[in-house]
């Protein structure tokens, strides 16, 4: 393939992505609109062991806004098969506080301490593509980490990610993923309780930094009437060996 294919491809997975970005900004009814920011330091240990620390915050258009802590440990087995125990430690709070209202704790009723487990890696690559998988599985605590007598369990997550990702250049990679949530709760069979639908475009700054553009679809089943979710999601990155290896040569 020549560069004009990648020039070309570029140019259409940006006008997918721009299309669905301005729909985030123009949709309002019966919607949700949020944002999300994420900073993401990662630490590798004997090229099998990744270490990674985020720090992030959610926010959506009824002034409701979730920080989180995440911390994840995560072992290559190889480029197929790779597990992971990571834990996050979240917070509600409202970005006008004069208008608190215990209504709008609704729009993030799933803001809880939680802990997962994930098996990842990848199923196939030809040429420039990747077809990527992640299992999830996610206990979610509420108040777990803030001292309290008695921790409110809210539910178990079992998740399911697809991913395929397509290399635009050295540079730039892009992706489109889809992800079920099936819910497992004590007053209920197991059940599809959401999905997501994601397009994203990844640069590299350089070999240290790098930041990530996602649009996402997220359908939420349980509740009634149905609820949908515009997500703008914007990622910053670390590699922290990469940093650690430029700090020394100045040295």
């Amino acid at each position: 393939m020549n560069l004009s294919f990648y020039h070309n491809a570029g140019k259409i997975y940006l006008s997918v992505l721009f299309i669905l970005t301005n729909s985030f900004l123009i949709q309002a009814q019966n919607i949700s609109n949020n944002l999300w920011s994420d900073l993401s330091l990662n630490y590798e240990i004997f090229n099998t062991i990744d270490l990674k620390y985020e720090i992030g915050n959610r926010s959506n258009d009824n002034g409701a806004r979730k920080s989180y802590h995440d911390f994840i440990i995560k072992y290559s087995v190889n480029n197929r098969f790779k597990i992971a125990i990571g834990t996050r430690h979240s917070n509600l709070s409202f970005l006008d506080s004069t208008i608190f209202n215990d209504g709008l704790e609704e729009d993030f009723e799933d803001v809880a301490d939680r802990f997962h487990f994930d098996v990842s890696g990848r199923l196939i690559k030809y040429g420039e593509f990747k077809l990527k998988y992640r299992l999830r599985a996610q206990r979610k605590i509420r108040g777990f980490y803030s001292g309290i007598n008695n921790p409110t369990f809210k539910r178990t997550y079992i998740r399911t990610r697809g991913v395929i990702e397509y290399t635009v250049s050295k540079k730039i990679r892009a992706t489109a993923g889809s992800e079920l949530f099936f819910s497992i709760e004590e007053t209920s069979p197991i059940y599809i309780r959401k999905n997501r639908h994601t397009l994203g475009l990844e640069y590299d700054l350089n070999k240290i930094y790098s930041a990530q553009l996602q649009y996402s679809y997220q359908t939420e089943f349980k509740s009634s009437p149905q609820k949908s979710l515009n997500i703008l999601m914007l990622d910053f990155k670390i590699d922290l060996n990469q940093l650690s290896k430029k700090l020394n040569l100045k040295n």
